[in-house]
C-alpha cells in the first residue's frame, strides 16, 4: 500500500483517532483531522506530527483538502454535518477500526488482547515484550505506556498487538472494534457487564466476545483467564487451541509462590506442573499477575523462550493512570482509570495488600456511561470495603440522565455506612478538596479512580498538599 495517501480524521481528538492519526503520519500518510473543539496535550501532540487540524465541523472542510480515505470516529453522531458531506461525497470512506485493519494490520500476524478490564495494561506489556524480543512490533493502546514513547506505532516488523475494544465502531458500523483485527492470537483476560449505554446485559456482551473468539484461525491459540467463567464459556467457541492461565490447579498457565514486599512482587510460574521458574514485577496486585502471565503465555505459544521472556518481565512499568504513584511523601497519591465495579476493587485490594497498616482514602468519580448508570448500585456499596474514607462525586454530567436511570451516589453512601464504612457525597471537587485536605495525615493513601479528569482533582491535591 502506498505510504503517500491522504487520510483525514472526522473525530480526531480522542486518543485512539489521535493515536491513529499520529501513527500515520510518521509512516508517511499525509493526515489532517477535524473535531469540535480540541484540547491540550492533544492539539500540541497532533501539530507536531505535521497534522493539518480544523477544529469545528464543516461540510466546507472538503474544499480544502482532497483525501484518499476518510476515518469516522464513534462519537461522531450520523446527524454531523461533515460526516454526512464526505459520505455524501463518494470518498472512501471507514471506522476507526477498519482503518487500523487496512493500514495497520494489513498481513501482520495480529495479537489481540481483550477484556472487560486490564486490556490496556495487557496491551502495554505484550507491545513492550515483544519490543524487547527485538521484533519491531506495530501496535495500538488505549492509554499512554511508561515504557514505549508512544500509544501506537506503524512498523516493519511481522506483528501488530492490538487492544480489543468491544465498544461499537461507528454510527454505520454498530458491531464492536475488535472483530476488525484479524487475530491470530487472542487474549480475553474476563467478560463482564459494561458499556450499559450500547449492551443490554450480560448476555449481549458475551455474543461479542464469542464472535471474536469464533475468529480465529485453526493454527492460532486463544488464551483465556481460567478462573472467569464468562470468559471460559466465550472460549467454547473457539476452533484453535485454547490456554488457560490462573492461580489454582485447573489452570495450564500458573503463578504460585507469590511473595510480596513494598519493592513488588516475586513468583514463579508453572506450565502443565513444570516449574518455569521465578519472575519478579514492582507493580500492583494479582489482577496484574494475571496481566503478565497471559503475555507471557501468548510469547510462548508465538515459539520465543521462557528464558528470553524472564527478565523482560520485571522492566515493565506499566501505564500512566493505572495505580500510577503522582506522590510518595509525605502520603501517597495514586492515580487510576477503575470505574468498574471490579476494577475499583482490584485496585484498592492491591494498595491495601502492598500496605496493609496504612490509612486508605478513596475518591471516586462515576464517570463511564455505565458507572453512571444504577446498573451496578449494589456492586458498588461492595467494593470499596478496602478502603477507610470514601469521598463520592456525583455522576458526570448527571443531568444528562433521568433520576430512575442514574447511579445514585447519594444512597450508595448510605449503603457504605450502613457496611460500616465512613463515607460522603459531593456535588463538586472543592467540598472533596476541603475534606480531604482536614481529613489527610502523614503517611495515608490518597487513591483517586475516574476514567476521566475528574476536574483535575490529581494536581489540585498536589496543589493543596504540597
Amino acid at each position: 500500500m502506498s505510504m503517500k495517501q491522504k487520510v483525514h480524521f472526522v473525530g480526531v481528538g480522542g486518543v485512539g483517532m489521535g493515536s491513529l492519526a499520529i501513527a500515520l503520519s510518521k509512516a508517511g500518510f499525509e493526515v489532517s483531522g477535524s473535531d469540535g473543539k480540541l484540547y491540550e496535550p492533544m492539539k500540541s501532540v497532533l501539530s507536531d506530527a505535521q497534522i493539518q487540524l480544523f477544529e469545528g465541523y464543516s461540510p466546507d472542510h472538503q474544499q480544502k483538502i482532497q483525501p484518499d480515505w476518510v476515518v469516522i470516529g464513534n462519537v461522531i453522531r450520523k446527524e454531523n454535518p461533515e460526516a454526512q458531506a464526505w459520505i455524501q461525497s463518494g470518498i472512501p470512506f471507514c471506522s476507526f477500526p477498519e482503518a487500523v485493519r487496512r493500514f495497520v494490520i494489513q498481513d501482520k500476524l495480529s495479537i489481540v488482547c481483550s477484556g472487560t478490564h486490564g486490556k490496556t495494561t495487557t496491551t502495554s506489556w505484550v507491545s513492550f515484550l515483544f519490543q524487547e524480543l527485538k521484533k519491531d512490533p506495530s501496535y495500538l493502546i488505549g492509554g499512554v505506556p511508561v515504557d514505549l514513547p508512544t500509544g501506537s506505532l506503524i512498523s516493519e516488523g511481522e506483528f501488530f498487538v492490538g487492544e480489543g475494544d468491544e465498544y461499537d465502531s461507528a454510527f454505520f458500523d454498530k458491531g464492536p472494534k475488535f472483530l476488525h483485527y484479524n487475530p491470530t492470537a487472542c487474549i480475553i483476560s474476563n467478560v463482564e457487564f459494561d458499556h450499559a449505554d450500547i449492551y443490554r446485559d450480560l448476555a449481549h456482551v458475551k455474543e461479542s466476545f464469542e464472535k471474536l473468539a469464533s475468529l480465529l484461525p485453526g493454527d492460532g491459540v486463544l488464551v483465556v483467564n481460567y478462573h472467569d467463567p464468562n470468559a471460559m464459556e466465550v472460549a467454547q467457541k473457539a476452533l484453535c487451541p485454547v490456554q488457560t492461565f490462573g492461580t489454582s490447579d485447573g489452570a495450564m498457565w500458573r503463578v504460585i509462590n507469590i511473595q510480596e514486599s513494598s519493592a513488588g512482587f516475586k513468583f514463579e510460574v508453572t506450565y502443565k506442573g513444570r516449574n518455569l521458574g521465578e519472575f519478579q514485577t514492582g507493580m500492583f496486585g494479582v489482577h496484574n499477575l494475571m496481566n503478565l502471565l497471559s503475555g507471557i503465555c501468548v510469547a510462548a505459544n508465538l515459539g520465543f523462550s521462557i528464558e528470553a521472556i524472564r527478565p523482560i518481565v520485571s522492566r515493565f512499568r506499566g501505564v500512566k493512570r493505572r495505580q500510577e504513584i503522582l506522590k510518595s511523601e509525605p502520603f501517597l497519591l495514586i492515580d487510576d482509570f477503575a470505574h468498574h465495579p471490579t476494577e475499583v476493587k482490584a485496585t484498592l485490594s492491591a494498595v491495601k495488600h502492598r500496605f496493609p497498616n496504612r490509612r486508605i482514602l478513596a475518591l471516586f468519580e462515576p464517570r463511564s456511561a455505565t458507572a453512571r448508570r444504577n446498573v451496578h448500585q449494589k456492586e458498588y456499596a461492595e467494593c470499596f470495603d478496602q478502603a477507610d474514607l470514601i469521598l463520592l462525586s456525583e455522576p458526570f454530567k448527571a443531568q444528562d440522565l433521568g433520576e430512575k436511570e442514574r447511579l445514585s451516589t447519594g444512597a450508595l453512601s448510605s449503603q457504605l455506612t450502613e457496611r460500616g464504612k465512613r463515607a460522603q457525597q459531593f456535588s463538586n471537587t472543592s467540598g472533596i478538596l476541603d475534606t480531604l485536605k482536614s481529613e489527610l495525615r502523614s503517611e495515608d493513601i490518597v487513591v483517586v479512580m475516574s476514567n476521566g479528569e475528574f476536574d483535575k482533582i490529581q494536581i489540585k491535591i498536589l496543589d493543596l498538599i504540597p
